[in-house]
């Protein structure tokens, strides 16, 4: 009877502890950060990997679940297929990522290129690069037009875009001052995975001055109230 109550008492305790993985920015001790989001498309979850290398090239790696991943699980992810390209050297690359509170586990496992090789090894979950502090938070853009019909730019806790269509994901926040921030964000150009810096400023005039850095100028907005 105590054995069985033993028994009980693990498996209990093991399911009480299994908890869905920390989506958000995992660091090494290098210039090398895994990005970790999901979405919800037909009864799945879908997982995306943007393996973002801050002096070197990047990848992107995704997985498809019929429940959220766990802490403390191995899951295979894979190189989709663009449709930009004709050839894809590293296609049907297979990385395998070993979840455990609030770290991942990077391992290659067949088809990859030195790219996808250069994540192996172990990646710590940190909340300062992945949540942007809420007063930065907001969007901005021509205010008059119906909220559903304007595609303004914007910054949320954890996604952005400098101009209301190319998007980010928020994979580094580096505060310059009370009201200048650069968000470093992850994105797909054409295929390619690429990261870029944007300036935030608040100006006196409660207008936003945004400056991405692949643009010589920068845009000033008014910021929305809805």
């Amino acid at each position: 009877m105590l054995k069985r109550a033993l028994v009980l008492f693990f498996i209990l305790s093991s399911t009480a502890m299994a908890a869905p993985v920390v989506e958000g920015v995992y660091v090494s001790g290098t210039n090398k950060r895994v990005h970790l989001s999901s979405f919800e498309y037909e009864g799945a979850k879908h997982y995306e990997l943007f393996l973002a290398n801050m002096i070197g090239d990047s990848s992107f790696v995704t997985a498809s679940k019929a429940k959220p991943i766990q802490d403390n699980s191995t899951v295979v992810f894979k190189v989709p297929e663009s449709g930009y390209l004709d050839y894809q050297s590293n296609l049907g690359c297979r990385v395998e990522a070993s979840f455990s509170p609030n770290e991942i586990q990077l391992k290659n496992l067949s088809n990859c290129t030195s790219t996808e090789r250069a994540f192996n090894g172990s990646y710590v979950y940190s909340k300062k690069s992945s949540i942007v502090p809420k007063k930065y938070q907001g969007s901005w853009g021509d205010c008059d037009l119906p909220k559903a019909i304007r595609e303004p730019a914007f910054l949320s806790d954890s996604k952005g875009s400098s101009n209301g269509t190319q998007r980010f994901d928020v994979i580094k926040v580096d505060p310059i001052s009370s009201n200048e921030l650069n968000v470093i964000g992850a994105f797909y150009y054409e295929a390619d995975p690429v990261i870029h810096t944007i300036n935030y400023k608040y100006l006196s005039d409660k207008s936003v001055s945004i400056k991405a850095d692949w643009d010589d100028s920068s845009s000033n907005y008014k910021k929305c109230r809805d």
